[in-house]
């Protein structure tokens, strides 16, 4: 295995994490493979042993390495879950508002083709777990904005898993993961200054689709949730022209 010198531009359990993640992409650790102990890799960087531990930290954390207690670290297996992990993370240590934009551009290319295939695909249990996340949406209270956030985002975690497309659940779960936390950060002021109105919108675009897919119109599943996310979109360029205006 070869091993590139180790800088002072960063810090040591940094560069001892970059070099790791090198050698694994590079095949020279295998999925499944035990990567050197602690001991041997403090050897090979001359590093002490806390800057590794921080590095194969860091390395768990976002799903490169698998740590075994007893036994060691190891090159995880390749999977949805890691490959998710890893967006995860990139998702949730960015504030960027271009980056929110372009989420939200995302969702309105790929969530009107899953509801539509959504409209096709739902049995009785799907149309089931909608209606009562819908229930629990009108029955939440105005001041929870937490628990709306999570009930808005499982509405569209069930439309998705309907399709059973393992891709799309990759793409856009970490996605999904992040929106109650756009929502909280970015809408919980809304448009109209009225929360109560806010929500009657919300509730009538989810409606909509529900009632699409429940009559099996893909067309109007389509539209429907076309219509809801350029709601969204709109909220999030109002609340940004706003910030920008503070």
């Amino acid at each position: 295995m070869t091993f590139q010198q180790i800088g002072q531009a960063k810090s040591l359990s940094q560069r001892v994490e970059e070099e790791l993640t090198r050698a694994i992409r590079e095949g020279e650790y295998q999925p499944g493979q035990k990567i050197p102990t602690e001991h041997k890799l403090g050897e090979i960087f001359q590093v002490s042993r806390t800057a590794i531990r921080e590095a194969i930290k860091t390395l768990s954390a976002k799903g490169i390495v698998e740590v075994r207690k007893g036994s060691g670290a190891y090159v995880s297996e390749i999977s949805v879950q890691n490959a998710s992990k890893m967006l995860n993370m990139f998702f949730e240590l960015s504030s960027d508002a271009d980056l929110m934009l372009q989420t939200i551009e995302a969702r309105r290319v790929l969530e009107p083709r899953i509801a539509a295939e959504a409209a096709i695909k739902r049995n009785k249990e799907d149309l089931l777990l909608l209606e009562q996340n819908m229930m629990e949406m009108r029955d939440c209270p105005l001041e929870d904005k937490k628990a709306e956030a999570e009930l808005d985002n499982d509405f569209h975690r069930i439309l998705l898993s309907i399709t059973g497309n393992k891709v799309l659940e990759l793409l856009l779960g970490p996605v999904f993961s992040l929106m109650p936390k756009y929502k909280m950060n970015v809408f919980a002021k809304p448009a109209s200054g009225n929360l109560e109105a806010e929500k009657a919108i919300m509730l009538k675009h989810h409606q909509n689709i529900l009632d699409a897919v429940s009559r099996q119109d893909p067309a109007g599943a389509h539209e429907a949730i076309e219509k809801h996310l350029h709601e969204t979109r709109k909220n999030f360029l109002h609340f940004t022209r706003s910030v920008d205006r503070a």
